[in-house]
């Protein structure tokens, strides 16, 4: 480790020589927009899946549609619903519009990863850091995902970014109420964002800031206790809400794949390269001397959310869910940029210039047979959820039907699978067409789904003529759905299998 220190400490720092107010914002705004333009690649390829019809659809309602929605169910998403709203008021609902917020969350969150990176280990290592977020595969898939993740992580940055600039500068007072509000404000835009104080405390104890500030411990103390109650509104209402998280229970998120590979780096194979440099950056940072105060901060930012929600999960109810650490990732580019450069470092201390240079081109081959795979899959046409195919169903009722058709939708299946939602995110496919079991739809609801009748209580009633069902594969209602239809005079034209949606058209009597 002695080369190791001595040849991180000889390496030039990326724009020492000019670090005026400008220069300093260079790299993060350039490495933000950067990731912003990469991870947004293919974003309009996938079709929605199920969590994103929940945020397009609750986005789509009016006002007080969607407050009625927030009484009673996804509040803890609220924020991010009503950002949606007014996102989707100027550049629409498509995929293409919608997930370019999230990929603008992740290049802030890049960008924040290399201002924090600097502050806390050097600026090579900030750098590297916002680079690499392009390629960890959770953020690469929270970039293309219309849910509030991405930009849940960017915030966790940012607001560690404003206590570390507090602690530092000896902050006023009134930027101490700003940093208890952003901690409330981040907290009601995704409530795990609560977690982050203890990263902030753990900065308090290993800088020891009140030694040289002794007001700054009492003002954090207080901004604490101003966050609590800000927030306190959004805590009872996950509390009330919390049956809607029930089925957590039932996913198998409990496992050792769910704690340690799932939550950042998707699969196996880009665990295998990510996991062992993820060690090697926290033996480094840990080992490093002097030793840098954020060694702490991060390692803790990386490990206590996950402990915390599993204890939960075990303790009190279920709560675990992979994604819901992906606040983390700004812990992770960290760790993974510590780790690369300490493997850099320790290959030019054993053979100089050339042991650098074959080290660099084994990690950048290795990235790219482990992760490209990783990154083009999350872009394609049925990369979401195992398979989701909105809007190829849509697409194919849409080529053969016309106005004056019916068609009806299968409801033997879990809401965010149901092939309703086809109808609900692409209805320019079904212009004209009849849809003869809506009961209440569900903007004049406080739910988030369509109440729907059966199609078999609807089936006696349909006129004659074309009539399109839409079912999710052969699995809950789709047999007896069709023998409903034929029971009702009509004979089946044609089966489509897309992907995870079949399409049945049927035609009153026998067809010539």
């Amino acid at each position: 480790m002695v080369v190791l220190e001595r040849a991180a400490d000889e390496v030039p720092r990326i724009g020492d020589a000019v670090r005026g107010p400008r220069a300093r914002w260079r790299a993060p705004i350039a490495i933000g927009v950067g990731v912003t333009l990469v991870t947004y690649l293919g974003a309009g390829v996938p079709s929605y899946w199920g969590d994103e019809a929940a945020s397009v659809l609750s986005a789509e309602r009016s006002w007080p549609s969607l407050f009625a929605e927030l009484s009673t169910v996804d509040a803890v998403h609220g924020l991010y619903y009503s950002l949606l709203h007014l996102w989707i008021g100027v550049f629409g609902s498509t995929e293409w519009s919608t997930r370019a917020l999230s990929a603008l969350g992740i290049g802030v969150l890049a960008a924040g990863v290399v201002v924090l990176g600097e502050r806390w280990f050097d600026r090579r290592t900030g750098v590297l850091a916002g680079i690499l977020i392009a390629v960890i595969p959770r953020a690469g898939v929270l970039a293309i995902e219309t849910r509030g993740y991405a930009i849940a992580a960017a915030a966790a940055v940012w607001v560690t970014i404003l206590f570390v600039r507090l602690v530092d500068r000896d902050g006023r007072r009134r930027g101490w109420i700003l940093y208890g509000v952003a901690v409330a404000v981040s907290a009601t835009f995704f409530l795990y964002l609560l977690l982050m104080p203890l990263v902030h405390f753990t900065v308090l104890l290993v800088d020891r800031a009140w030694t040289r500030h002794p007001r700054v411990l009492r003002r954090w103390l207080v901004s604490m206790v101003l966050a609590a109650v800000l927030a306190l509104p959004i805590m009872m209402s996950a509390q009330q809400q919390k049956g809607q998280v029930e089925f957590l229970a039932r996913r198998g998120y409990m496992t050792p794949t769910g704690w340690f590979v799932t939550p950042w780096f998707g699969h196996v194979e880009a665990a295998a390269l990510l996991i062992p440099v993820l060690l090697i950056g926290i033996i480094a940072v840990v080992l490093r001397r002097p030793r840098r105060e954020g060694a702490a901060p991060v390692i803790v930012w990386l490990l206590a959310p996950g402990i915390v929600l599993v204890l939960i999960d075990v303790l009190i109810s279920p709560t675990y869910n992979p994604r819901y650490l992906s606040f983390s990732l700004g812990a992770v580019a960290m760790l993974l940029a510590s780790g690369v450069w300490a493997i850099l470092d320790l290959a030019r201390g054993a053979a100089g210039r050339r042991g650098l240079l074959g080290s660099s081109a084994v990690l950048i081959i290795l990235g790219a047979l482990l992760l490209a795979p990783e990154f083009v899959h999350e872009r394609g046409v049925y990369a979401k959820d195992g398979g989701a195919d909105g809007r190829a169903a849509a697409a194919q009722v849409a080529s053969i039907g016309r106005p004056g058709d019916t068609v009806l939708f299968g409801t033997g299946t879990r809401p965010s699978r149901a092939p309703r939602l086809v109808y609900r995110l692409y209805p320019e496919a079904f212009q004209g067409m009849s849809d003869p079991q809506l009961i209440t739809a569900a903007d004049d609801t406080d739910g988030l789904w369509d109440r729907l009748a059966t199609v078999a209580s609807v089936a006696p009633d349909l006129s004659a003529g074309t009539v399109w069902l839409l079912e999710t594969g052969s699995t809950g209602s789709a047999d007896a759905d069709v023998a409903a239809i034929q029971r009702a005079g009509f004979t089946e034209v044609s089966r489509t299998d897309i992907n995870r949606t079949v399409v049945y058209e049927f035609q009153k009597g026998t067809p010539s």
